[in-house]
């Protein structure tokens, strides 16, 4: 029963819901995304335990139409280049639908 616990509590340290606020770092690159894209989903949740140090990143966004995934990496890239530059990594994924 404590290991259940356990995974349950990991989980939830990892996940932003509706339920739970955004941190500070999350909250900032999530309106950057909004503000540039317009996304129609958006997901930012800092995996790294709360340091900040690594995020991951579901977008959904008209502006990524015609595009390949690479271009649609790109320019969330350009958008948050400053921020990464401070980042260990970034898990990123991106759709027009």
């Amino acid at each position: 029963m404590l290991r259940s616990i356990s995974i349950a509590t990991r989980h939830r340290m990892f996940s932003t819901t509706s339920a739970m606020r955004m941190s500070e770092g999350e909250q900032h690159i999530h309106n950057k995304l909004t503000e540039a894209l317009s996304p129609h989903k958006l997901r930012v949740v800092d995996v790294s335990g709360g340091c900040g140090s690594m995020y991951a990143i579901d977008i959904s966004s008209k502006s990524f139409e015609g595009a390949s995934i690479v271009k649609q990496h790109r320019l969330v890239n350009q958008i948050l280049k400053d921020e990464i530059k401070e980042m260990h990594g970034l898990q990123l994924k991106t759709s027009a639908k």
